[in-house]
């Protein structure tokens, strides 16, 4: 019997040990692939951040800015925050520049839906539950409340535009029906082409909301071609948003593949681990408040994002797969601006 309680207090012992070791690899991994704060890049980036209360503040958008075509926000789904700012920047470049045509992350008969209710002129919140429902199909972690809350209010503020300046969405994903080859991003850019051609579109700006591969403007070492890269290779102008968080919660809603918590949210995604890591993350902690939404310009003259490749490096241990940039591809190559969201809420069930 001793000997039995020795073999179980060293079989214990060893397998606690190895828990820890594996703990302590973990965090030190992690602490070296995010870096400490790096003093030039705070330097940097105190010149150019804004905090976002209520609307977007068009401090770091200069002429070269507005030049562009397509404004694409890139999110990892699942955050109430992006939203909010999604809705913000839309209705910001409406006002500021126009723009009426929301590309979006939808096929064209789901699209085609949105439209009619942002058309009725007596609100159809049936309708509006349709849309959000048939998202689910394809991005189970943006089928929401607070979408169907975004596009609610959108609907508010279209009701006060002039019949010319409506807004419209183009739904330029697959069809599920459709079963022709090439990638989803490479079917985007074809239908984002035939939809300018189609309604002669060629001299309008255009903005939309994607995951966030989708709107990185070169290809990382996975070698996938992206829908902002092929619009940059067309020679579409593209200025592209990513968003990233701190002491957030993610919304997973229940699903097959594995198991979900009870209250369908997690808070171990962020930017800053543990399953999660953006490269140089700190120093934009560093400069921004908890509760809030800053947003960094990261290609102003003097750069060091010019060289550097924080903030595009990404590892994921656990969700998605990591973001490699391609060797001496800085990460202004990738995008322009970050969002940094900071406990931030998760989208919740639709009610």
């Amino acid at each position: 019997m001793k000997k039995f309680l020795k073999i179980i207090k060293i079989t214990f012992i060893s397998l606690l040990s190895i828990v820890l070791l594996f703990v302590a690899y973990l965090y030190i991994s992690n602490k070296l692939f995010l870096e400490s704060k790096n003093d030039d890049n705070i330097s940097y980036l105190s010149k150019n951040n804004v905090e976002i209360s209520g609307s977007i503040n068009e401090k770091l958008f200069d002429a070269n800015f507005y030049k562009s075509q397509v404004f694409l926000l890139g999110e990892i789904h699942g955050y109430a925050d992006n939203q909010t700012i999604d809705q913000e920047m839309f209705l910001f470049l409406n006002k500021k520049l126009g723009i009426k045509y929301y590309i979006a992350e939808m096929d064209s008969l789901t699209a085609k839906k949105l439209n009619s209710f942002l058309l009725e002129t007596q609100k159809n919140n049936t309708i509006l539950k349709e849309v959000v429902e048939s998202i689910k199909k394809r991005i189970p972690q943006q089928s929401s409340q607070e979408l169907f809350d975004k596009w609610n209010s959108i609907y508010d503020y279209n009701q006060n535009l002039a019949d010319s300046l409506k807004i419209t969405v183009i739904g330029i994903d697959k069809n599920f029906d459709d079963e022709s080859k090439g990638s989803r991003d490479e079917a985007m850019v074809s239908n984002f082409k035939n939809s300018i051609k189609k309604r002669h579109l060629e001299n309008e700006k255009f903005y939309g909301l994607f995951g966030y591969f989708h709107t990185l403007q070169k290809k990382t070492e996975s070698g996938r071609v992206t829908f902002a890269e092929g619009l940059k290779n067309s020679g579409v102008k593209v200025t592209s948003f990513v968003s990233y968080t701190i002491d957030s919660e993610m919304y997973l809603p229940k699903n097959p593949q594995f198991p979900t918590p009870e209250g369908e949210k997690i808070d171990w995604v962020n930017a800053d681990g543990p399953l999660m890591l953006v490269k140089g993350i700190n120093d934009l902690k560093e400069l921004s408040k908890p509760e809030s939404i800053t947003l960094f310009k990261l290609n102003s003259k003097n750069s060091p994002y010019f060289k550097s490749q924080n903030l595009i490096s990404v590892k994921s241990r656990a969700f998605g797969e990591n973001i490699v940039p391609l060797k001496d591809a800085p990460a202004t190559d990738y995008f322009q601006y970050v969002f940094l969201l900071r406990n931030s809420k998760s989208l919740s069930k639709l009610k």
